[in-house]
């Protein structure tokens, strides 16, 4: 049997969480597993435009991670055991170990020294340019995080510990495309 995309059932303004509870489509949590959604996806373009293999592969094991953050994210502090129980992933303290050990890895690979602001797109290589981006967008997905933890609609603060930490893991990732490329001097 197929069933179709086209449900309807976000016609009212509302959407579906995990478990049959529905949100308005401007609620808080809705705005940020949608700002992790559309981080995944300028991901899927960074994949694809000429990053070095090794990045490639560090962008797919991040993507595998946010999935798992937008599920946490579309489930209710309620029904989180029901989550647990099903056995989706959820961020933990080792995604954020993960996270930092890496980041700190391709820091010290490529020497980066803060001089000054970087400027998205100057060294002409789709590749920074796009893991820019996806910083920009992965640093207000942390901004519509906070607001739940804040909230107090997000207990597991490891979440918003890596999507913070994967905001400078895009940045040092773009500096050190420019750094292979040689365009970084």
């Amino acid at each position: 049997m197929h069933v179709s995309i086209i449900t309807k059932r976000g016609d009212d303004g509302q959407t579906d969480l995990m478990f049959g509870k529905r949100l308005s489509k401007n609620a808080n949590r809705i705005e940020a597993y949608g700002t992790v959604d559309e981080l995944n996806a300028v991901l899927g373009v960074v994949r694809h435009s000429g990053i070095s293999q090794s990045a490639i592969d560090l962008i797919d094991d991040v993507q595998k991670r946010l999935v798992g953050l937008m599920g946490e994210l579309a489930t209710l502090e309620e029904d989180l055991p029901k989550y647990d129980e099903k056995g989706y992933a959820r961020i933990t303290a080792a995604d954020v170990s993960w996270i930092e050990t890496i980041s700190k890895q391709y820091e010290h690979d490529c020497d980066i020294r803060f001089k000054g602001w970087a400027r998205p797109g100057q060294k002409g290589l789709a590749g920074s340019a796009h893991l820019d981006w996806a910083r920009a967008v992965c640093r207000r997905a942390e901004r519509r995080i906070a607001t739940l933890r804040i909230d107090g609609d997000l207990s597991n603060e490891h979440s918003a510990i890596f999507i913070n930490r994967l905001s400078d893991l895009l940045w040092i990732l773009a500096r050190f495309e420019e750094l292979e490329s040689g365009q970084n001097n």
